[in-house]
């Protein structure tokens, strides 16, 4: 709608088309505001009304052929861009709305000032961005002191989470290799102690996967965990998660988790879970016990259910787990494992971003035919190899290492990772919980490195490595813009306001200091404008204000100022005839000072003229 709209505009502007019939122009309306309920669904809700708005601002434009429709397009684009920090506060949607926010201004400046056709005017551009700066003060002031609320007053920011990108609660092959295409973050961890853990321990725990169709893993219904509670102190780590919108459920954590945040519960299967969807950035504080395995309970339907598989796929892979067991009479799981990840590690696997679609008897074909895949298909590989082998196991989604930027650590959607998870029972239903990582005998250097060290060949078009070390050095920017200003909450704000002395329920100082400052800045603010705006005055010019002021009575100065120098000249020399000789000499120094300086340098002439000036005031007092 918004490049026919537009595009009409460029071609009745250049053709000098009229305006279009009003009842047309109204018709036009109504038929898009039917689709736009259509599409978007009928009730006053935030998406339905910014939508509107939107849609009428890009119509108003068919009927903007006066002055007065094109100052109502530009003051409603202000209206639009205020929508924007519905959805997110982003420092890159800042700096793109400030853009927008200098466009339409500008806008506003050729509408009330230009007078030419340029279309793009460098000093008007400049003076415009001058403006728009004077209110990044005022907008200062406001944050800080303006009261805030415990929640927003239209709701979460990016609330809206159908788009966004992430781990979800399922798993197909292809699934995490479109993640690890994506560089944009997705968690910001920071350490209490400054120390990141080693790479073997960075898993950040996500979706837990227990079912399995043959093709897609997804989860299973959870209870809540109870608390861990045989650890040792110096296992545990502390650390705060900054959390990107998701539009999902899940929190990241390191395993295994000690409580819980007071926004979260933990599932039976050490899940992370919000009760409402992250949709705008969630802080939140942890302490995970770095545990090599956890010692759990299994109840017999929850062991079934980690048992099964789609017995009629996959022959070749149950025969080959069949004769795995008949060859070790003991059936030891720990045996078993390590002779999967042995088999994974000299069986020509190779760990690869674009790997060979995948149809029917997936394992099968992974296993003996194309041997090349990303996490998932090792993950999912060897939890169904382990059921095969009577093991209960699971596939667990999340994100593997991370990038250390100095203050946090940054873990991106492309370190999007999968791994197993198999029980090992001392006896049926009692046992212990066990990572295990195929990947990491097929490609150790995903795991001890991240997700870049394996980029071989530019994912896409854009991928290089300077833009992604571009992208990470802005992240930076980005988390001081959400340590600062986006989780600058009502905690915060209280706790500033204590710092400065006052509690805030103090309403009424803090509604004085915001007021004084405000009157303080655009005191400031107008004396600055005012001295811009004072005509520059040259070395010459002050010196023939000098010469007026001298000789001119005082009442009459501003209009001998006005007067021309020529008729000031005759006048002065008909009032002090016995000044005309100093009258003519200065007059002669003026003209030629002004206009003629290649004569001799200007501070030459300016010094004559200061002479003159004293010699014609001395001669003036003795008359």
């Amino acid at each position: 709608m918004v490049v026919l709209v537009v595009g009409f505009r460029f071609y009745a502007q250049y053709h000098g088309l009229k305006k279009g019939h009003g009842i047309v122009l109204s018709l036009l309306a109504i038929a898009v505001l039917i689709l736009l309920m259509y599409s978007q669904g009928f009730g006053v809700t935030r998406e339905v009304s910014v939508s509107i708005l939107i849609t009428m601002t890009v119509l108003k434009l068919l009927e903007t052929y006066h002055k007065r429709d094109a100052y109502l397009v530009v003051m409603l684009c202000y209206f639009v861009i205020m929508t924007r920090f519905l959805y997110s506060q982003d420092l890159m949607l800042l700096v793109y709305l400030f853009v927008a926010v200098w466009s339409s201004s500008n806008a506003l400046h050729v509408l009330q000032f230009q007078k030419n056709e340029i279309l793009f005017d460098r000093q008007q551009l400049i003076q415009t961005a001058k403006l728009v700066s004077l209110g990044v003060p005022f907008a200062v002031i406001f944050f800080i002191f303006f009261p805030r609320l415990g929640s927003p007053i239209w709701g979460s920011p990016d609330i809206f989470g159908e788009g966004k990108t992430g781990i979800s609660d399922s798993m197909s092959p292809g699934s995490i290799v479109e993640l690890f295409m994506d560089d944009s973050p997705a968690l910001r961890v920071t350490f209490k102690n400054g120390v990141i853990p080693d790479p073997r321990h960075l898993y950040w725990r996500g979706p837990v996967l227990w079912h399995y169709d043959g093709t897609t893993w997804t989860r299973k219904k959870s209870r809540v965990r109870a608390p861990i509670e045989s650890f040792r102190s110096e296992q545990v780590v502390d650390y705060q998660v900054e959390q990107e919108s998701t539009g999902q459920n899940y929190m990241f954590s390191l395993d295994y988790v000690l409580g819980q945040p007071n926004s979260a519960f933990m599932l039976e299967d050490s899940t992370l879970y919000s009760p409402t969807k992250i949709n705008q950035l969630k802080h939140y504080e942890l302490q995970s016990v770095l545990l090599d395995s956890f010692s759990e309970q299994l109840s017999e339907q929850d062991r079934k259910f980690l048992l099964s598989y789609p017995e009629q796929l996959n022959p070749k892979t149950q025969l080959m787990m069949a004769s795995w067991l008949s060859d070790d009479q003991s059936n030891s799981a720990e045996a078993l494992i390590n002779r999967t990840l042995t088999y994974f590690n000299q069986s020509d696997f190779f760990y690869s971003y674009s790997p060979p679609s995948l149809h029917g008897d997936i394992v099968d074909q992974f296993l003996f035919e194309t041997k090349l895949g990303f996490c998932e298909h090792y993950a999912s590989t060897f939890v169904l190899m382990m059921r095969m082998a009577g093991i209960p196991a699971r596939v667990v989604t999340g994100y593997q290492g991370g990038i250390d930027r100095g203050e946090y650590l940054l873990i991106k959607q492309s370190d999007a990772h999968a791994w197993a998870e198999v029980f090992i029972e001392t006896e049926p239903g009692i046992g212990s919980w066990r990572r295990v990582d195929p990947t990491a005998v097929v490609s150790p250097e995903r795991v001890r490195t991240g997700a870049g060290s394996i980029i071989q060949t530019p994912r896409n078009w854009y991928d290089f490595e300077w833009i992604r070390q571009t992208r990470e050095g802005i992240d930076q920017w980005r988390y001081q813009w959400n340590r600062w200003i986006r989780n600058f909450n009502l905690s915060k704000q209280n706790a500033f306001f204590e710092m400065m002395g006052f509690k805030h329920h103090e309403v009424t100082k803090i509604a004085l200091i915001m007021a004084f400052l405000i009157f303080l800045l655009s005191g400031v603010m107008a004396l600055w404008l005012w001295i811009k705006a004072r005509p520059l005055k040259t070395a010459y010019q002050k010196i023939y204000v000098s010469y007026v002021k001298l000789l001119f009575p005082h009442k009459e100065c501003q209009q001998a100022l006005n007067n021309g120098f020529k008729y000031n000249q005759q006048y002065l020399q008909s009032i002090y005839p016995e000044l005309k000789p100093l009258l003519i000499r200065f007059e002669s120094l003026y003209l030629k000072g002004r206009f003629a300086h290649h004569q001799q340098p200007d501070q030459a002439y300016i010094s004559q003229l200061k002479n003159l000036l004293f010699k014609i005031k001395k001669r003036k007092s003795l008359k």
